[in-house]
């Protein structure tokens, strides 16, 4: 694998972990209003989608560099 798809799915792994932190962080207490708690897990979610992309496209170019 080259350089460049190594960093992406090291870029993956680094969303992953951010949305994992951000998850595991929420708690819906005193001073959080509704909106910052729906906005941090939108965040967390989007973390998630982009390390997904991330991912799959790095399984497509290795697919397509084996073929």
């Amino acid at each position: 694998m080259s350089v460049k798809l190594v960093s992406v799915w090291v870029l993956g792994a680094l969303l992953l972990l951010a949305g994992s932190w951000v998850v595991q962080n929420l708690e819906l207490t005193v001073g959080v209003s509704g909106q910052s708690y729906i906005l941090a897990m939108l965040t967390a979610f989007v973390l998630f989608l982009l390390a997904g992309l991330c991912w799959i496209s790095v399984a497509v170019a290795t697919r397509r560099r084996l073929i």
